[in-house]
């Protein structure tokens, strides 16, 4: 690797759910080069359901160092106090300003020159593109795991620009880059990984050792991308069993207080989820298939997939793609509530062999082995 550090501006906050901008900096980190983890800076101006997210932008910035996902080595993770204006003139100058200077004090401690390091982005608003073009930097990448545009319009000739002048375009996601190629210098489609190191965990027990059977699990974000009637009618369709949703929980979601939904808090340690995988019959993703998170490779397949359990989910794009790439037996999509119900029926009758032969799938396409093909595009 010629290369010897890498930046990162993150869409999201270290201590958040673990998802590939997690796995993809842990293993440069792993590797020897010298990461700088930038927490998310925003994309769209703040609103009032932001504010716990605020509260705990000032609790990481004021103690980094307790870290539910545990930081490795040669990481340094920045939690900056970025004014949340993204597209004030005044918030533009003063966040690269400020971002610059931790910048430059990174590069000075690691004698650092910017062409032997990576600007890697998973935003593209126009501080951070000031950043990326006040530097003669090694290599810009920007990984696109979703349609930013949809959350913030204003965002569009900023990424316009970004997807014209980045060394290298990832994409999460064969929808998004049928989307976007048409308008990328460089678009590489880059799939995730498996982490398998959860199999690992000898946590136990949980929560949901003594709820009733069939046990259906969702982890995750409990956000506007929840289709609720899936949910609803999940849990009417299995009286006597149990459906339960691990992860936060924005203030705009609102979901029906039935008797078998159990709605649980994020876990403090990543670990703790092992005994809920290994306790479920079926993993769940019932989004909306809009265009946002129609596009979307959902994160947790990570986790349903090492564990074997069989993934109910709406038929977005996406997934009705990788039902088709991926072989029988992985997925069990529905279009509606009707059609969702009836592919947890199906999924129930999963046996045992194709449950192992959907966590040996996982354990031939781990991050390991996509990081090994990561630095192939990027060298």
């Amino acid at each position: 690797m010629k290369y010897k550090a890498v930046i990162c501006f993150s869409a999201l906050d270290w201590n958040f759910l673990r998802q590939r901008t997690h796995y993809i900096m842990e293993g440069m980190a792993t590797r020897g080069l010298k990461v700088l983890f930038v927490e998310n800076t925003g994309v769209r101006n703040p609103r009032f359901d932001d504010f716990n997210r605020i509260l705990n932008r000032l609790k990481n910035a004021a103690d980094t160092g307790n870290a539910s996902n545990s930081v490795p080595d040669n990481m340094e993770i920045f939690s900056p106090m970025a004014l949340p204006f993204p597209y004030n003139k005044l918030a533009i100058y003063y966040n690269a300003w400020y971002i610059k200077k931790y910048i430059n004090g990174f590069l000075a401690r690691y004698n650092l020159l910017p062409s032997e390091v990576i600007f890697w982005t998973y935003l593209a608003t126009p501080a951070i593109l000031r950043l990326a073009e006040d530097y003669l930097w090694g290599l810009v990448v920007y990984d696109v795991v979703s349609d930013p545009k949809l959350v913030e319009r204003k965002l569009a000739p900023h990424e316009k620009k970004l997807l014209l002048t980045a060394d290298k375009v990832l994409f999460a996601s064969h929808v998004l880059y049928e989307q976007y190629s048409p308008v990328t210098r460089n678009p590489v489609v880059f799939e995730d990984g498996f982490n398998t190191g959860l199999l690992q965990s000898r946590i136990k027990p949980c929560l949901m050792d003594n709820l009733p059977r069939p046990r259906f699990l969702y982890i995750g974000g409990i956000n506007r991308k929840i289709w609720r009637e899936m949910i609803e009618s999940l849990c009417a369709a299995f009286p006597g069993g149990s459906v339960t949703l691990i992860g936060p929980t924005s203030d705009d979601t609102k979901l029906a207080n039935l008797p078998n939904l159990y709605i649980l808090p994020p876990c403090s340690d990543y670990r703790e989820l092992a005994p809920y995988l290994e306790n479920a019959e079926a993993g769940i993703i019932p989004y909306y298939n809009d265009d946002y998170a129609g596009a979307m490779h959902p994160a947790k397949l990570n986790e349903y997939i090492i564990f074997g359990l069989p993934v109910v989910a709406t038929a977005t794009p996406e997934l009705t793609k990788l039902d088709q790439t991926w072989g029988k037996g992985f997925f069990y999509l529905g279009a509606n509530p009707e059609e969702f119900v009836r592919a947890a029926t199906t999924a129930l009758a999963d046996d045992t062999v194709t449950r192992e032969s959907r966590k040996a799938f996982a354990v031939t396409n781990t991050w390991d082995v996509r990081l090994e093909v990561l630095f192939d595009l990027i060298e």
